[in-house]
């Protein structure tokens, strides 16, 4: 799974990475550890149809879900059942986006020890996550945008610590996997662990925390 990652990256860097039109910048700030329920960047197709980035909440809430808390039980979506289930099948075909990271946090059980490792890309700084999201609505009619990171199975450089990994876009894949009219065989073709000889695995003392 993907329980927890980081973000320092600046709003106009992203902006240029993605090539996409940041839509709330003031609402982007550092994070070393994001964890679930919080509101960060991501990439998704905006209504003049080109790509934007904007603000959701993690933890994906089904448009037709009763309560909003049930997206803490789904910040993470598995590629090999994605189309399978209900809340996730139709966001796959039709709302997909990326979240930008520079990388996510693992634990290693040893013993009684919960070791954290850093995961990240040693090509480039930014790892981009493939992502899903949907739109649910308040009684007051306001909406509420979330996002759920879908993971596979780990790499070689990875399994030793945690047997799963968030899917990892190369730039691309981007365009193919924001495209609304992108076909589900050639998505799934996207969604396979990560190269191991662009994966560093580290072990840290602890997990940082935020400003």
């Amino acid at each position: 799974m993907c329980g927890r990652y980081k973000l320092t990256t600046a709003a106009v860097d992203l902006e240029a990475y993605f090539e996409a039109i940041v839509s709330n910048a003031g609402t982007i700030e550092p994070m070393l550890n994001v964890t679930p329920g919080m509101v960060m960047p991501v990439v998704a197709i905006g209504r003049d149809k080109v790509p934007v980035i904007t603000s959701f909440r993690w933890g994906l809430v089904p448009g037709w879900s009763k309560d909003p808390k049930t997206g803490y039980k789904m910040i993470n979506a598995r590629s090999e059942t994605i189309t399978q289930k209900p809340s996730f099948a139709t966001p796959f075909k039709r709302s997909r986006c990326i979240i930008p990271s520079n990388g996510f946090y693992e634990w290693k059980t040893e013993g009684k020890l919960k070791i954290p490792h850093f995961v990240r890309r040693t090509d480039d700084d930014i790892m981009a996550f493939a992502g899903i999201y949907d739109r649910w609505k308040y009684p007051d009619g306001k909406d509420l945008f979330t996002y759920s990171i879908i993971t596979t199975a780990a790499n070689d450089r990875i399994r030793h610590v945690h047997e799963r990994m968030p899917v990892v876009l190369n730039k691309p894949d981007f365009a193919t996997w924001l495209n609304p009219g992108t076909d589900l065989q050639a998505l799934q073709i996207l969604l396979h662990p990560f190269e191991n000889n662009h994966t560093s695995v580290e072990v840290i003392d602890s997990v940082p925390q935020n400003p």
